[in-house]
C-alpha cells in the first residue's frame, strides 16, 4: 500500500446454528461475517469457538463476489464435551485473504450446533490529497467453478465457460495476483487442475502451471480436496487485459478463487 494509506479495523462476527451440509454456495443457510469496504478488505484471522458441545462435524467458510458464493476452506469440528473445566472448541485460521469491494465473507455449519465466528478484518483508504507517483490498490475477486473435463496443454479446443473458465482478468494497469485457491465440491478422482495464462491479443493461451488432484472422499467429516496457490510467497504480476483460465483434467466441480489487486494513481 502507499506511504498514505490509512487502515481501519474491521470486525466482523457472527454467531452460526443453523446446519448446512452442502458445498454449492447457494443451497441451505449462509451467514455473512464480514463485508467488503470501498477499496477492499483485508481479512487477517478467523477465529471460531462454539457455546456448547459440538460432534463431529465443519465450518465452512466462503467467498461472495456480488454474484457468485464459492467454499474458499473447511475447518474440522471434532467431539467436545464442555464443561466446566473443559473448554469447548476453538481455533484460529491464518487467512489472509483479500476481500473485494461489496463482497462478502461467508460461514456455515455442517452441524445445527452453535458457533461464534470472528473474523479480523482491515479496510483500508487514501488520504484526500497523495503524492502523483503513490499507488492506490483495489482488490479484485474472481471466482468460477470448472466442472467439464478436458486434457489439452494447450488451450486449444476450448470454450469460454463450457470447458475452460476465466478466473480473473487484469485492470488497466495489471492487477497483482496474490493467490489462487482451487477448492473441490465434490469426491475428487486423480486427476489436474491447470492454469492458463490468456492473452486476448491472438487469442494466445501459455500454461501456467497444473495442480494434482489425488483421490478424496468427502464427507460430512472429511475435507474435499484444498490447495492454495501462492506463488511461493512473491505475487504474480498480470498484465492489463490478460486473463487467468482454468480447465479441469475430470468432470468434477471445483472452485478456482483468485485474489487479486488493481492498482492506479491518483495522477
Amino acid at each position: 500500500m502507499a506511504t498514505e494509506t490509512q487502515y481501519t479495523a474491521n470486525t466482523g462476527a457472527v454467531v452460526i446454528s443453523r446446519g448446512n451440509p452442502n458445498r454449492d454456495g447457494t443451497t441451505g443457510d449462509y451467514y455473512n461475517v464480514v463485508t467488503g469496504a470501498s477499496n477492499g478488505t483485508l481479512i487477517k484471522r478467523v477465529f471460531i469457538k462454539s457455546q456448547g458441545n459440538t460432534t463431529d462435524g465443519m465450518i465452512r467458510l466462503f467467498a461472495y463476489d456480488g454474484t457468485n458464493t464459492k467454499m474458499l476452506a473447511e475447518v474440522f469440528v471434532p467431539t467436545i464435551t464442555r464443561s466446566a473445566t473443559d473448554p469447548s472448541f476453538e481455533t484460529v485460521i491464518e487467512l489472509n485473504y483479500v476481500l473485494k469491494s461489496g463482497g462478502i465473507l461467508k460461514a456455515s455449519t455442517q452441524n445445527a450446533e452453535t458457533f461464534n465466528i470472528i473474523a479480523e478484518s482491515l479496510n483500508w483508504a487514501y488520504y484526500g490529497s497523495v503524492r502523483p507517483e503513490s499507488t492506490r490498490y483495489t482488490a479484485n475477486t474472481g471466482m468460477k467453478t470448472p466442472n467439464s473435463g478436458i486434457s489439452t496443454m494447450t488451450g486449444s479446443g476450448t470454450t469460454l465457460d463450457t470447458n475452460i473458465w476465466n478466473i480473473i482478468s487484469a485492470a488497466s494497469n495489471g492487477t497483482i495476483i496474490q493467490s489462487i485457491t482451487v477448492k473441490a465440491q465434490i469426491t475428487t478422482t486423480v486427476g489436474m487442475i491447470r492454469l492458463f495464462l490468456f492473452n486476448p491479443t491472438g487469442s494466445l493461451y501459455f500454461l501456467l502451471t497444473e495442480i494434482p488432484v489425488p483421490l478424496v472422499t468427502k464427507s460430512s467429516t472429511a475435507h474435499s480436496f484444498s490447495h492454495r496457490l501462492n506463488f511461493g510467497g512473491n505475487d504474480f504480476a498480470l498484465q492489463a487485459e490478460w486473463s487467468i483460465r482454468a480447465t479441469t483434467e475430470n468432470s468434477e466441480a471445483f472452485n478456482v478463487i483468485a485474489e487479486g489487486l488493481d492498482w492506479a494513481y491518483p495522477a
